[in-house]
């Protein structure tokens, strides 16, 4: 069942519940976050899915996260990026204004960060 109380627009392209921790539903979002993956995702000209928003201690621990993982503050998200297309995303990610880029690889997904 999907979680209703954060399904919420945020910007044209982002909703609350994208950012919400898996096991939790509590939600913490840094506006510099947000504003850059909207930026990005004008940039990128089509849809961004977040794999990971926002994590309490509990899932960011369950996960493997590092003990400081901006994930835990609101300001980091992965998406999913295929690895053909990940060296244009991570140019577009610089401009879209975002601090820390880190591609997986073959694993599909980039993280993401405003920290």
């Amino acid at each position: 069942m999907t979680n209703q109380l954060n399904d919420i627009p945020l910007t044209e392209h982002f909703r609350l519940r994208e950012f919400e921790c898996r096991c939790c539903h509590r939600v913490r979002l840094s506006p510099k976050l947000l504003f850059c993956l909207e930026a990005f995702r004008t940039l990128w000209g089509k849809p961004v899915i977040l794999s990971s928003g926002y994590r309490c201690e509990a899932h960011n621990r369950a996960v493997g996260g590092s003990p400081r993982s901006l994930h835990m503050t609101g300001q980091a998200a992965d998406i999913l990026v295929s690895f053909a297309e990940q060296p244009a995303a991570e140019l577009l990610a610089a401009k879209a204004g975002f601090s820390g880029v880190l591609s997986y690889g073959r694993r599909n997904f980039m993280h993401l960060s405003v920290g």
